[in-house]
């Protein structure tokens, strides 16, 4: 016969109590059962563990030193479930965080702060991609949630909180002829020269703003995966780009101006995360939408 963990729990009482009576009543047994479970352990293990008479019970030598141990095995294997409990909660573990380039400049850096706060036992390993993988490590299971700009080529499945909206602006250089306007319009836009970023997919359409062309293809002339490449090349002449208002505030530079995109859709700032995520990534994606919330009201 295997030892068990009933047999541990019930000698471990026998032993506290030192009356078969009592301690059959704290472990919700009858002392015909008890008595039973303890010589099951003697004869699994080949010892005598108590002496008993008709009045007194008491450990033998050996039974004081299996006391130790079984209260040991005890500990570790009830540690072991509230591990498991808290690993499961999300209170435990490892978090892979994507964020794509200029996603949430305003908070990121205290979302994160808030949640190795929050969550001290959760290790974060908080990865930035660039323009060519706007899914942010999702599309490919390298993240386990990621904030990123809609829309982006992901699974139906996936579960997007918005987080904040803001303006999109065009990024020409200040020699342009619209560089001295606040406000242009799409029209204003569309025979322009522009930088795209890498590849293809509805991130990059969208960004080309390809749903107002009428099928006409977008005048591309380079491809920039940061936005220092994008500015860099508008900056220099070779065409214009359509970006987020916080790119105007974090990377404008001499040489570029930013004019509000009146008549276009606003884009959003998302925290993406699978239907079926792990429950340390349901955290983080509360959280992020908690604290955006309050700095935003």
């Amino acid at each position: 016969m295997n030892v068990e963990l009933r047999h541990l729990r019930a000698f471990v009482v026998v032993a506290e109590e030192l009356h078969f009576a009592r301690a059959a009543a704290r472990l919700h047994l009858t002392q015909p059962t008890l008595s039973h479970t303890i010589r099951q352990l003697e004869d699994a293990l080949g010892l005598r563990l108590l002496s008993r008479t008709t009045r007194v019970v008491a450990l033998t030598p050996a039974g004081e030193m299996f006391l130790e141990e079984a209260r040991a095995v005890l500990a570790r294997f009830e540690a072991a479930i509230r591990q498991a409990e808290r690993t499961a909660s999300g209170l435990v573990g490892r978090l892979r965080v994507g964020y794509v380039i200029g996603a949430a400049l305003d908070h990121m850096p205290a979302i994160l702060r808030a949640f190795r706060d929050d969550y001290p036992d959760v290790a974060l390993d908080v990865r930035e991609f660039d323009f060519s993988s706007p899914e942010a490590g999702l599309d490919v299971g390298a993240t386990d949630v990621a904030v990123l700009r809609p829309p982006v080529d992901l699974s139906p499945s996936t579960v997007f909180h918005v987080l904040l909206r803001e303006p999109r602006v065009a990024c020409v250089p200040d020699v342009h002829p619209l560089a001295g306007r606040e406000r242009v319009t799409v029209a204003d836009l569309l025979d322009e020269p522009i930088v795209a970023a890498p590849g293809d997919g509805i991130w990059r359409d969208y960004w080309l703003l390809l749903d107002h062309r009428e099928g006409r293809p977008p005048p591309v002339v380079h491809e920039a995966a940061t936005f220092e490449a994008e500015l860099q090349s508008v900056a220099s002449g070779r065409g214009i780009s359509i970006t987020p208002a916080t790119a105007a505030r974090y990377y404008d530079r001499p040489g570029l101006a930013f004019p509000l995109i009146e008549d276009a859709a606003w884009c959003e700032v998302a925290v993406a995360l699978p239907r079926a995520a792990i429950p340390a990534a349901r955290h983080f994606a509360r959280l992020a939408r908690r604290m955006v919330a309050a700095e935003e009201a």
